[in-house]
Order: structure tokens, then C-alpha cells, then sequence
């Protein structure tokens, strides 16, 4: 009886706790609700809606207002300036941002922060850093890196191996691209052939049928986000070959980069932290928007993990460990969380 009154109390305590945090309304020192619009690169991307739903259950649970925005397509610059201009007019306190653009953002991020809006980059830079007051995200030269040098010793050094990038115009497919590289260094035995997708499975399914038509003995290829990565294990079983026998490697650790992974038709995949993203950029706003003496002079860098089936050399977590964390529900919901 103790110990089902003590786990009453505790679970008691626990709903009083949650609504509690659903009742709450943060404010500024004014006394009005503080009002954050977060803005992301595209609705065709699993992991942008991931990070979102992170990101508003994080301002839920803190009790500000928040309100999502993400055009349909990652190249659509122009419907991202019309929703940081809209957020100025709606008089937000802060900005939560993604740049379609890395240069071409500047502009309409210009305008907000005179405004007096606080500006908060995440996972794709704008190129000024005198844009934003704080940067939360993956170190994307580093996760490259970390697949390049997967890549590498799996295959001894030697081979070929294609490198499907995404668009170049943001700092995630210039930093992919870079980190890949700089790991093939370390491998002169390898020659590397690359091709841009610009982040489309479909494009990368031609891309891959390319580089096996012209390259047949190629032993591998990494996609440089797990959309591509899917158009390229589809493409690689199109045109008969097994993926089990080439090192296929993803980025992002979408659920369906999990399924391919589960069924052995990825080797590996580096992991963008969508949660840690989401849930930082939310508490940063707030923390900026409550406080003017805050500085972020570091950027605030989340760890994105080379995921593998099994533990070996290069693993820093295994699918199991990472669907656990990550998508506890797969299976069970749409989503897996």
C-alpha cells in the first residue's frame, strides 16, 4: 500500500507539474506574452517537421507564443523573406531561423533586427554572423568528416565512391561537402566522383544511375541528407546491385534513413540532433528576449553521432540505441515519437 500511494503521489505531482506548464504565460518585463516566430527550410524534408514539433513542444512547455513557418520548398528563398517580413509586422519578439539562403537571407534579417527583434540562427548559417544573436546547430564539417573516414576504411582505401551533394548555396551542403572531402584526404587510394542533388531524392536516384553507368566498380557512395540517401539505395536496387555489398551512407537520421538502415540497405548514417535543435533555438529566444545582457560570443554546437547497425570501429551509436532515443514509437505512430 506504501508503495502505491507513494507512486500516486508521484504521478499526481507529475500531471500538476504538466499542467502547470501548459497554464503558464511567460512575460516580458513589460507585462505582454513574449511572441517568437520560428521559420525552417521546407515542409518535403521529415526532419524539418521533427525539429518543429521539438521546438514547439518546448515553447509549450516554457509558455510562449510561438508560431511555425516553413515553405514547401528547401530552394524557395523568396516565400522565406515574405515570412521574416510577416514576422516583423506581427511585432515578434524574436526569430528562430533556418537560411534557405546563407547570403540571400541578409537582407529581410536586416530588417528584422532593426526592428529590435533578437535573431536566432539555427542548423543552416546566415553568412554574416552580425546577423543573429546566437547560433545553435550540428557541426556538419565534422559529421562529413566522420562518414569519410567510415567510408575509407571500410573500403581498405581504395576504390571509387560517389559524393551526392546538396545545394551550395547553404553553409550545410558547403560544410558537408567539405568535411567528406577533407576525410578522403586521408585515403589517396580513393577516387571520389560527386554530383548535386540539391537535397532531392528524386534527383538523387539520377544522380546515383549516373555514377554506377559511368563508374561500375564503384564501391560506395555518401549522400549528403538521408532524402538523397533514400533516392540512392532505390536507385542502387534498380539497377541490380545489392546494397549490402557497397557502403551507402546517409545524413540526418530521418525515420526512413532508419528503415533503410534496419534492413541493411544503409551501412551508416550521421545524425542531425532535431530535438536538441528544436528545444535550444526555443530557450535561447526566450533567455535573449528576458535578458539584453546575454551574449552568445560561441556558437552552441549539438553532437550529431555516426550511427551504425552494429558497434564497430567509427560507431558512436548503434541504430538500436538511436531509435530508442529518437523514435520510441516507430512502428506504433507516423511520426515514431
Amino acid at each position: 500500500m506504501k508503495k502505491l500511494f507513494a507512486l500516486a503521489v508521484v504521478l499526481s505531482l507529475g500531471f500538476a507539474l504538466a499542467a502547470d506548464a501548459a497554464d503558464r504565460v511567460v512575460k516580458k518585463k513589460g507585462g505582454q506574452p513574449i511572441k517568437i516566430s520560428w521559420i525552417g527550410k521546407t515542409l518535403n524534408n521529415p526532419w524539418w517537421i521533427s525539429c518543429a514539433d521539438s521546438a514547439i513542444m518546448e515553447a509549450r512547455n516554457i509558455g510562449v507564443d510561438m508560431k511555425v513557418a516553413l515553405p514547401q520548398e528547401e530552394v524557395d528563398l523568396e516565400k522565406q523573406v515574405t515570412m521574416v517580413e510577416s514576422a516583423i509586422e506581427q511585432g515578434v519578439d524574436a526569430i528562430i531561423i533556418s537560411a534557405s539562403s546563407s547570403d540571400g537571407i541578409i537582407p529581410a534579417i536586416r530588417k528584422a533586427r532593426d526592428a529590435g527583434i533578437k535573431i536566432i540562427n539555427f542548423d543552416t548559417r546566415i553568412s554574416d554572423p552580425k546577423m543573429y544573436d546566437a547560433y545553435v546547430g550540428a557541426d556538419d564539417v565534422h559529421g562529413a568528416y566522420k562518414a569519410g573516414m567510415y567510408m575509407g576504411e571500410k573500403l581498405g582505401g581504395k576504390g571509387t565512391v560517389g559524393l551526392i551533394t546538396g545545394l551550395l548555396a547553404q553553409s550545410t551542403g558547403v560544410d558537408r561537402r567539405k568535411g567528406f572531402l577533407e576525410a578522403m584526404k586521408n585515403f589517396p587510394g580513393i577516387k571520389v566522383v560527386e554530383n548535386t542533388a540539391e537535397w532531392r531524392s528524386d534527383l538523387a536516384a539520377n544522380v546515383t544511375t549516373n555514377m554506377l553507368t559511368a563508374n561500375p566498380d564503384m564501391k560506395g557512395i555518401f549522400a549528403c541528407n538521408d532524402q538523397m540517401a533514400v533516392g540512392m539505395a532505390s536507385a542502387v536496387k534498380t539497377e541490380g546491385l545489392n546494397p549490402r555489398d557497397m557502403v551507402l551512407i546517409g545524413y540526418d537520421g530521418i525515420l526512413d534513413a532508419v528503415d533503410l538502415m534496419l534492413k541493411g540497405d544503409l551501412a551508416a548514417d550521421v545524425a542531425l540532433p532535431f530535438q536538441e535543435e528544436g528545444q535550444i533555438g526555443v530557450r535561447m529566444a526566450v533567455a535573449l528576449v528576458l535578458n539584453d545582457g546575454y551574449v552568445f560570443d560561441r556558437e552552441m554546437i549539438c553532437d550529431g553521432p555516426l550511427v551504425t547497425v552494429k558497434n564497430e570501429k567509427g560507431t558512436e551509436m548503434t541504430i538500436y540505441e538511436y531509435v530508442t532515443k529518437y523514435y520510441p514509437l516507430r512502428g506504433v505512430t507516423e511520426k515514431g515519437y
